[in-house]
C-alpha cells in the first residue's frame, strides 16, 4: 500500500513538473527605454548593453552633443546592429563615432543630414546605403571605416564634408578607378590624393569639398567656369603648388584654403567673389605675391587677412574706391592695414599719402599715432618726406601714407 502511495505522488510531481511554465521573458518583449536619454527629441545617450539597438520612436536626431564627446551610441564595442525609426532627420555629431563592432544600419528615408564623424571608425562597418532624403554627409562622416567597401550616394547628396570617406576601402578603390587623380562624386571634387603635377578640374565640378586637394602633389591648378564654392582648406599642404588660376564664377573661398601653400607665387581673386576666408597664408608667401587684389564684389572678408596686411613687409592690398572691404577698413579705421586703391578707371592711383599740416604740440610720433594706428610708424613719414630729423615745425606740410 505504501509503495501505491509513494507511486502516485512520484506521478503527481511529473505531471506538475510538465504543467509548470518558465517565467522567461522573451528579448524582444524587455522593456529597454530606461536604456535611452532622450531630450526634445534628442537622443544624446544610450547606457544599455544590448547587441542589436532598436532606436525608440519619436527620435529626432541622434547625438548633437559636443563635437567628439560621449554621446549618442558612441564608443561602444557591443552595439552589431541598430534600427533607426523613420521619424529620425539628422544622424549628429559623432553619433557612432569608434563604435567597432556595428557592422549593420539601415537609414530610413527621411534623414537629411549625416554629421561630422556620425560613423567615424566604425571598423567592422562594410556596407551602407544613403537614402535619397539625405543632402549633406559632413566632415570626417565615415573616415577610417577601414572595411567600408560598398557605399551608394544618391544625386540628392549636394554637400560632402572635407574627408568624409578617407581611410575606408570605397575611397581606395576611387582612387584607382580615376585616370586623372581626381576623385568626383556629384560634382564635388574630394579626394586629390594621386593627382598629376599640373592638374584642370573638368568643367561641371561645382564645388571643391573642404580639404577635397589637401596633400595632392600638384604645382599648378585650373578651375572650371562652373565652380562655385572652394571649401575650407581645400589646398591646404599641397606644398609644391605653384599657380592657381581661378574663373571669375567662384563666389566662396573658404578659410585656410590654402594653409602651408609655400610655394604659392600666382593666385588670382575671381571677379565675382562674394566671401573670402583667411587663406592661411604665411608671411612668407605674401611677400612673394606682393599684391593681392580684393574684387569690389567682395562682401565679407576674413580679419586674418587684413591683419596679414598689416606689416610693411608682407605685401600689399589691392582695393576697389567704395567697394565693401574698401569702407569697411574706413569705417573701422583700421590705419594698420597697408593698400592702395585702385579707381573707377581700373588704375591704381599714384598718390597714397595725405598732407598734414604741423599743429601745436605735434610730434612725428603723435602724427604717426592719429594717422596711421601706431607711433612707431613715424619713420615712413620721414622716408616720404625725405626727413633726415625728426625735428618738425608749426605750420609745416607733411606727407602722411593713407595705409
Amino acid at each position: 500500500m505504501k509503495n501505491k502511495v509513494l507511486f502516485g505522488q512520484i506521478i503527481m510531481l511529473i505531471v506538475l513538473l510538465i504543467g509548470f511554465k518558465s517565467p522567461t521573458v522573451k528579448a524582444e518583449e524587455r522593456d529597454t527605454s530606461s536604456d535611452f536619454v532622450i531630450e526634445n527629441g534628442v537622443l544624446k545617450k544610450y547606457t544599455g548593453s544590448e547587441k542589436v539597438v532598436i532606436i525608440p520612436d519619436g527620435v529626432k536626431e541622434i547625438g548633437g552633443g559636443e563635437f567628439m564627446a560621449n554621446n549618442g551610441l558612441n564608443y561602444n564595442s557591443t552595439i552589431t546592429e541598430v534600427v533607426i525609426p523613420d521619424s529620425v532627420t539628422t544622424i549628429g555629431i559623432a553619433a557612432f563615432y569608434m563604435s567597432s563592432s556595428l557592422a549593420e544600419i539601415i537609414i530610413p528615408e527621411g534623414v537629411t543630414i549625416i554629421g561630422p564623424s556620425a560613423f567615424g571608425s566604425c571598423s567592422s562597418l562594410a556596407e551602407i546605403n544613403i537614402p535619397k532624403s539625405v543632402t549633406k554627409i559632413d566632415n570626417s562622416a565615415f573616415m577610417f571605416c577601414e572595411n567600408l567597401s560598398k557605399l551608394n550616394i544618391p544625386e540628392s547628396v549636394t554637400n560632402i564634408g572635407g574627408n568624409a570617406f578617407l581611410g575606408t576601402p570605397w575611397l581606395d578603390s576611387k582612387r584607382a578607378d580615376a585616370e586623372s587623380g581626381l576623385v568626383i562624386v556629384n560634382n564635388i571634387l574630394i579626394d586629390a590624393r594621386n593627382a598629376k603635377e599640373e592638374v584642370i578640374v573638368p568643367e561641371g565640378v561645382i564645388r571643391l569639398a573642404d580639404s577635397g586637394m589637401s596633400f595632392s602633389p600638384i604645382t599648378k591648378v585650373t578651375l572650371p567656369k562652373t565652380l562655385t564654392e572652394i571649401g575650407k582648406g581645400a589646398f591646404s599642404a599641397c606644398v609644391n603648388l605653384n599657380e592657381v588660376q581661378m574663373k571669375d564664377n567662384v563666389e566662396i573661398i573658404g578659410d585656410y584654403a590654402f594653409e602651408d601653400c609655400d610655394s604659392l607665387e600666382v593666385l588670382q581673386l575671381p571677379k565675382k567673389l562674394k566671401k573670402l576666408g583667411s587663406l592661411g597664408l604665411k608671411s612668407k608667401v605674401l611677400k612673394k605675391l606682393k599684391t593681392l587684389e580684393i574684387p569690389a564684389s567682395v562682401e565679407i572678408i576674413s580679419k586674418e587677412i587684413l591683419d596679414s596686411y598689416s606689416y610693411d613687409d608682407t605685401g600689399m592690398l589691392l582695393l576697389y574706391e567704395n567697394s565693401p572691404v574698401y569702407k569697411y577698413i574706413k569705417d573701422n579705421n583700421l590705419k594698420d592695414v597697408r593698400y592702395k586703391v585702385i579707381g573707377k578707371d581700373g588704375k591704381v592711383k599714384d598718390k597714397t599719402y595725405m598732407v598734414v599740416k604741423v599743429k601745436k604740440g605735434d610730434t612725428l610720433w603723435r602724427i604717426s599715432h592719429k594717422y596711421l594706428g601706431k607711433g612707431t610708424r613715424f619713420k615712413e613719414i620721414m622716408k616720404l618726406n625725405n626727413l633726415s630729423k625728426t625735428t618738425i615745425h608749426v605750420g609745416q606740410k607733411l606727407k602722411v601714407p593713407l595705409q
